[in-house]
């Protein structure tokens, strides 16, 4: 059955390993919403409920706001213990604490608050599935799958094993502490007693330690606690330092910087952000690089490790089944059992359209904040084999830009950021046929091409630096003749017959984030996207209110994304649109002020603001979702006006405006290149003034009236 709802469900996530509950932090069993411990795309706990007394507790704190760790304060209802005593309300609570690290682990302390001793029955009920995530989602099987093993309790504690039709074992192990009074299993299910005689005023304590597919290794010394919140401290320390005058706007965007650091995953070679919880836990090529490129600003070290992970994942052969093509950047890489058995291709797939020019966008701008040029020399095979597969594979139908067609019979039909079925139509509705040209990837490719001019420049290959410039310009000039509608906005797609869909969507605005539209069309652009048949209030939907296909609640027909916001906002700070710039900023923060933890979902319902002042959650967005964390990130350096170049040792500061809602901003620890740079923004009387507290490093500020249209290149300074 395919999950209907979770938006009251509640994450903690390291390290690979999550957990997803309902509200009340249980794992019910037989529930349908999807909940349950999860490790390599599997569910290793399908069932995991604790009850006190055989009697439902009475929840009165239930929070996973750190995102690595949970609370859960439970307590009594009235009544009767094991010795027939009447126990009164609230008289017994029990504190549960979890924390994600190499393992779940979990203690429950319990406090008899009475003057009379009371004995309890406390139960934990456990039962694994390993379901595939494809499966949960409500995927067909593709295949029969085989029986999880009875769970065998023994002196290593709980065990429940599963060999998949992908012939590989995978195992649940459960450790308490101290023992349990009695264990039941029945098939993949076990049933968990504890009896426990607390004194007046006594306290109790358990420990439950579940491991996925490992040994249960118990730290001595240093609690998983301590390590974990060690880790996400040096995780901001090493990042820029942004306050200002406005608390909601300081939480707003720790919060950003901490939820990829929850989504962060660290087990293997390479570092990089997991596209979003619960359904997208994993490496994706597109929302990887997109991440690297909204955090840039404030931690350019993410940008660093998304392309080590994104190289190692290229595509090197043709294969069909998995969309693969040599030079290719990977759409996403699974390795559950639907995937390892060869029931889906995604091990890793490559149908994407844009992961290889955003992969290749990714790189220039990296090299425009930070000039690691050694860094970029060891990719260099990677950029060159990306740049050979726009050439090569990009463009099927030879009109001169890069559309997408799936080989897979497993593939996705649509293979833009936009890839649900039913995404791409016309204006009268209709869908689009392929090969599909997206107005954005163009908007990437061009992009791409710009960044990457000084890179080879600095590199020593002027020659490419050069043709790379002239590719840019071709395309450029060709879009704004072929994607521009008679009605005065960028088509949303040229179909199989190169006519223009010209549906008003939001792929639109990301153009202009692209930099390739024209000065003389980017005002009808932003003037669209703003109308009420577009911007919600909260945010820009991905499709007008005016088209048949739309739907408030459609994924991709009618929502709101907060990174498409995002990108969106950056293309309006290009072309001097500040207003619209604040005004968009204005309604993107005030939705993540009403989401809980002030965290913005992965989209939200398309629904015209009212003046409840909530938005409509969509039922199952992912909470985290990497580059919906990484939006305030992005369009904090757009309200700033920060636009590096550090080849030549400069910073350059473009019309900062702040929003009505921020006085003061103060930036510490801004890094471009090998320097740093303490800012002080102030709005007095409608107007910003930007102070510089101090520069470290070799680095000139400068301060401007006009983003730049093109890279600065020749480069002056090319050391790493």
């Amino acid at each position: 059955m395919e999950v209907q709802d979770i938006r009251d469900a509640l994450v903690i996530r390291e390290r690979d390993l999550f957990l997803l509950t309902d509200e009340a932090g249980e794992v019910p069993e037989g529930n349908v919403n999807g909940y349950g411990l999860y490790y390599g795309d599997t569910r290793y706990l399908s069932t995991f409920e604790f009850s006190l007394a055989e009697n439902k507790s009475m929840v009165l704190l239930s929070t996973a706001e750190l995102g690595f760790s949970s609370e859960h304060v439970l307590t009594n209802y009235t009544m009767t213990d094991l010795d027939g005593r009447t126990i009164p309300r609230a008289s017994v609570q029990v504190h549960r604490t979890r924390v994600v690290e190499d393992v779940l682990e979990e203690t429950l302390q319990i406090d008899n608050y009475n003057d009379f001793p009371v004995h309890l029955d406390l139960r934990f009920r456990l039962a694994a599935d390993f379901a595939d995530i494809f499966l949960v989602r409500g995927f067909p099987p593709g295949r029969q799958r085989e029986v999880v093993h009875p769970a065998v309790w023994g002196a290593s504690g709980l065990r429940i094993s599963y060999k998949g039709t992908d012939d590989r074992l995978r195992e649940t192990v459960v450790e308490f502490r101290p023992e349990p009074k009695s264990v039941e299993t029945k098939e993949a299910t076990a049933e968990v007693a504890f009896r426990e005689l607390l004194a007046p005023r006594e306290r109790r304590v358990l420990h439950v330690v579940i491991a996925a597919d490992g040994r249960v290794d118990v730290p001595r010394g240093v609690s998983r606690f301590a390590v974990v919140s060690k880790e996400y401290d040096k995780w901001k320390r090493e990042s820029t330092h942004i306050e200002t005058d406005n608390d909601f706007f300081d939480t707003v965007l720790e919060r950003s910087l901490s939820d990829v650091r929850m989504l962060w995953n660290h087990s293997s070679a390479e570092g990089y952000p997991a596209a979003g919880t619960p359904w997208y836990d994993t490496l994706f090529g597109r929302d990887t690089a997109i991440v690297g490129l909204q955090t840039l600003s404030l931690k350019p070290s993410i940008a660093r490790d998304c392309l080590v992970a994104l190289a190692r994942w290229q595509g090197t052969k043709l294969d069909a089944w998995r969309d693969e093509e040599p030079g290719k950047i990977l759409h996403e890489l699974r390795v559950g059992e639907m995937t390892q058995s060869g029931a889906l291709p995604f091990s890793p797939y490559y149908g994407s359209i844009d992961s290889t020019p955003l992969f290749l966008l990714l790189a220039g701008e990296y090299f425009q904040w930070t000039n690691d040029l050694e860094m970029l020399s060891r990719i260099e095979p990677n950029l060159r084999a990306g740049l050979r597969w726009l050439e090569e594979y990009g463009d099927t139908n030879g009109d001169g830009f890069i559309d997408y067609q799936k080989r897979s019979s497993k593939g996705l039909v649509n293979q833009g950021w936009k890839d649900s079925l039913d995404a791409m139509m016309h204006a009268d509705g209709s869908p689009l046929e392929p090969p599909i040209t997206l107005v954005e990837v163009q908007a990437y490719v061009y992009m791409a091409l710009d960044k990457l001019a000084p890179v080879f420049a600095a590199l020593g290959d002027t020659e490419t630096a050069r043709d790379l410039l002239r590719q840019a310009k071709v395309l450029q000039d060709h879009f704004n003749r072929e994607m521009w509608t008679e009605d005065g906005f960028f088509a949303l797609a040229l179909d199989d017959e190169g006519r223009q869909a010209r549906s008003i969507t939001s792929n639109a605005g990301q153009a202009l984030w692209g930099g390739i539209a024209t000065d003389d069309k980017a005002p009808a652009v932003v003037r669209r996207l703003m109308e009420p048949d577009m911007f919600s209030g909260w945010g820009i939907r991905t499709l007008s209110t005016a088209s048949p296909r739309f739907n408030p609640q459609g994924y991709h027909v009618g929502a709101v994304w907060p990174h498409d916001n995002s990108i969106i906002a950056m293309g309006f700070k290009r072309y001097g649109f500040e207003i619209e710039l604040n005004r968009l900023v204005a309604g993107l923060f005030d939705a993540a002020k009403a989401f809980p933890y002030y965290r913005l979902p992965e989209l939200f319902g398309g629904m015209a603001r009212s003046a409840h002042h909530s938005p409509v959650p969509y039922p199952v967005a992912c909470r985290p979702q990497a580059w919906a964390a990484g939006a305030f990130p992005l369009i904090t350096q757009a309200i700033l006006g920060l636009c590096p170049d550090a080849p030549n040792g400069r910073l350059r500061i473009v019309r900062p405006i702040l929003p009505d809602w921020l006085r003061q901003v103060r930036v510490r620890g801004l890094r471009v290149g090998g320097g740093a740079v303490d800012l002080f923004y102030e709005r007095r009387a409608g107007k910003t003034s930007i102070a510089i507290d101090g520069i470290r490093g070799e680095l000139e500020v400068d301060f401007t009236d006009e983003w730049p249209r093109r890279c600065s290149w020749p480069v002056t300074n090319t050391g790493a």
